[in-house]
């Protein structure tokens, strides 16, 4: 019984392997009616429809050196920058409505602003911890609320403001603050083509 189940299996394999896939007649192969030539014409690619990403909105860093530029010149800020103060540079708020990060703006005006003045800055890393506590706690940063980061930062002074889209240009107005007192030191825009 073992052996007749054996040779079944075998003669059901051994028949698959010689299965034509065109049935009971040959497969059709012949000799072409004409020889191969080239085309006369090249032949053109169809072409593709696939579309072309739109290029990713970049953050206007030129625009945030040329206001570090004129916050360094400002009378104001160079008798300030004389006593080594520490400040607190926010990132700008984005209200262009496009979406990319601010933060790139920043980190020109603390490079350029370093290189140029004696002003130190609150550590990135303490700024951030604790920026992420209180948009946690109040659900987002009002003027209070980073005065108060100012404080725990040991910041004397801060440096915030907005990106906005105006038309075809970009618009970012910076504002430079006291910690202690709430007074406005310093305010200025610049705006850019996009």
């Amino acid at each position: 019984m073992k052996l007749r189940s054996l040779l079944m299996v075998g003669a059901l394999l051994l028949g698959g392997c010689a299965v034509n896939p065109y049935g009971g007649t040959p497969a059709p192969v012949g000799e072409p009616d004409k020889p191969v030539t080239k085309p006369e014409k090249p032949v053109a690619e169809p072409d593709k429809a696939e579309p072309v990403p739109a290029p990713k909105p970049v953050a206007p860093t030129g625009l945030a050196v040329a206001l570090a530029d004129d916050f360094l010149k400002a009378a104001d800020v160079q008798a300030l920058a004389g006593s080594s103060p520490v400040l607190l540079l926010m990132a700008p708020q984005n209200g262009t409505g496009e979406a990319f990060s601010t933060q790139p703006l920043a980190v020109a005006m603390i490079q350029r602003i370093q290189a140029n003045s004696g002003f130190r800055f609150a550590d990135p890393g303490q700024v951030a911890a604790i920026t992420g506590q209180l948009e946690y706690q109040q659900g987002g940063m009002n003027p209070a609320s980073l005065v108060r980061l100012g404080r725990q930062t040991g910041a004397g002074y801060m440096l915030y403001g907005d990106l906005l889209s105006e038309g075809g240009r970009y618009r970012l107005a910076m504002s430079l603050m006291d910690l202690k007192s709430g007074e406005l030191l310093w305010n200025a825009s610049r705006s850019a083509a996009r």
